[in-house]
């Protein structure tokens, strides 16, 4: 009876192990095609010189995602971060890549507040989210921008989400509107759009909440959003590659031993 009962151990063990392989391949495979629906960082090198991206999903794949498409006067770009990571967040991110493609390349749409307001009745269409009981709640905080490289001026607008400015030693926070991109309780806000005239040396960070949500530190507390503006001001005047870095050792440091907890 016990040699019956290990056969059967070893048996679901090896079965298990097995379900665990084709599970752990799947995703994998999921994660090359999120990473060939993500803007290329060669592109975006080329689009944005003085650029840096600090990517760092929880899982294999990712419910962040961002997006950048240069045409011949503008640079749009976004930093997005979906409902949920891992594969939830993953489908959604792969909703928000194509309807950004679908509003900005193909219907040519200009203006960042009706760029987003299209992404999100378009959210909720494909969600089918009427705000009935027991309906997806899916959706995404966003920064959106619209860069005129004749003229330097930023359009933007925000999901949720701000963007920094760092100009002249000093921080400035931008905030979006308070209300996601999709499902929504409140009743039928429009995003709206802020006008930035760039000067020389500016230096803009877009971005989502999962580096001042991590747990961390001596006591296990969340980084929060004050010490990450003030660790961007704290490495503002450093090259653009060694900013990158500089932000990947300080949420190692911070998180420590504890669980990363999102994208």
């Amino acid at each position: 009876v016990i040699q019956d009962q290990h056969q059967e151990l070893e048996h679901n063990h090896s079965v298990l192990e097995e379900a665990h392989k084709d599970i752990t391949d799947s995703i994998v495979y999921a994660k090359r095609i999120q990473d060939a629906t993500l803007t290329s960082t060669l592109y975006i090198k080329d689009v944005l010189p003085q650029s840096f991206l600090y990517f760092n999903p929880k899982e294999l794949v990712s419910g962040d995602f961002y997006w950048v498409f240069n045409n011949a006067d503008e640079v749009f770009f976004t930093v997005a971060d979906c409902t949920g990571h891992g594969v939830p967040g993953a489908f959604m991110s792969m909703i928000g890549n194509s309807l950004l493609n679908e509003m900005i390349i193909e219907n040519n749409i200009r203006d960042t507040n009706l760029i987003m307001d299209n992404v999100s009745n378009k959210v909720k269409i494909s969600l089918d989210q009427k705000g009935e009981q027991g309906q997806s709640r899916d959706g995404m905080d966003m920064v959106l921008c619209r860069l005129n490289k004749k003229t330097n001026e930023l359009m933007f607008t925000g999901a949720k989400n701000s963007l920094f400015l760092i100009r002249d030693g000093e921080i400035i926070e931008y905030k979006g509107d308070k209300r996601p991109v999709g499902y929504y309780l409140g009743e039928n806000i429009e995003f709206t759009s802020q006008k930035i005239k760039l000067k020389k040396n500016d230096l803009l960070y877009i971005f989502s909440d999962g580096f001042s949500d991590q747990f961390g530190g001596e006591k296990g507390k969340k980084y929060k959003a004050a010490k990450f503006k003030r660790f961007l001001l704290s490495i503002s005047d450093k090259d653009i590659e060694i900013q990158r870095n500089l932000l990947g050792e300080e949420f190692d440091r911070w998180k420590g031993n504890l669980e990363q907890i999102d994208d």
